[in-house]
């Protein structure tokens, strides 16, 4: 992928105590945003349904991380001006977790629906770079999921490998 990418970071289970009672926590990570308004940590997290032991229906969620309420916050909006940065640094770890879980399908969606559709704009700017391991589709209610294109109002992601 082109775009550029922040350098990540794993972080260890025992940062998320109080999520262990819900979720299983199958990848962490954490990165940081830095841009004109300011520096922020970042957390990605890919979760399951606590007990469940399959790969189809995981949870990708990322914001910034807040250290006090140890709590990742994904209604916070930077405004750093690198959101292609963060989609990009957001989808190499995805794609690493599904080059070692191939058969795991992630479903994101952002946390309201004017951010979904943030997100579907700056995929939409990068499509063509996106690695070709990586499948992209867009959740359409009415439908189901189909093949990720501009153009096309979405209400949530799949991510899956080829």
């Amino acid at each position: 992928m082109k775009v550029p990418q922040y350098k990540i970071h794993s972080v260890g289970l025992e940062e998320y105590r109080d999520y262990l009672n819900y979720v299983d926590i199958l990848d962490s990570c954490k990165f940081y945003s830095i841009g004109k308004s300011g520096n922020f940590e970042l957390r990605m997290l890919i979760t399951r349904a606590k007990g469940d032991s399959g790969f189809k229906d995981l949870n990708l969620g990322f914001g910034v991380w807040n250290e006090e309420a140890r709590d990742i916050d994904d209604g916070i909006e930077t405004r750093n001006g690198d959101m292609q940065r963060i989609l990009a640094t957001v989808a190499k770890r995805a794609l690493e977790f599904l080059s070692r879980y191939p058969e795991a399908e992630i479903f994101a969606k952002g946390s309201t629906a004017s951010r979904t559709r943030l997100y579907q704009m700056e995929i939409g700017k990068i499509i063509n770079e996106v690695p070709d391991g990586l499948r992209i589709e867009g959740l359409i209610s009415q439908i189901g999921f189909v093949d990720f294109r501009k153009g096309i109002n979405f209400d949530a992601f799949l991510l899956s490998a080829k």
